[in-house]
């Protein structure tokens, strides 16, 4: 039988092999960068969304309720001011709740990284 040759890598293919790994790894940070500029945008929005959302119902009952007590301006103003307050509140919750979720997400990706370093 004939003698196999040494199967080990050659050089130049590790180096190519490493030069198209840091390639594609660039290609997903940029990926991934992108996405987090629209996942943030969208977080944004959201936020607006409930203050306003928290603001504009506020005012529409207590208008309401002033045309039909006839009560101008004592029930929009306090409505108002609660539906202010309730929209702050939904922000700062929604807020916290995100910032719980990313802490997590870090968290995850930081014993990942770990990990891969403790395995080379």
């Amino acid at each position: 039988m004939p003698e196999k040759e040494d199967e080990s890598p050659k050089p130049s293919a590790l180096k190519d092999l490493d030069q198209r790994l840091r390639q594609a790894r660039g290609t997903e940070e940029q990926f991934d960068s992108s996405e987090q500029r629209g996942n943030a945008l969208g977080l944004a929005f959201r936020l607006v969304t409930e203050l306003v959302a928290g603001v504009v119902v506020g005012g529409v009952i207590g208008w309401s309720l002033d045309f039909w007590f006839g009560t101008t301006p004592w029930f929009l103003l306090i409505f108002f001011a609660l539906g202010s307050l309730a929209g702050i509140l939904n922000v700062v919750r929604t807020a916290q709740v995100m910032n719980a979720k990313q802490a997590l997400d870090d968290d995850v990706v930081g014993r990942a990284e770990k990990q891969d370093t403790q395995d080379t």
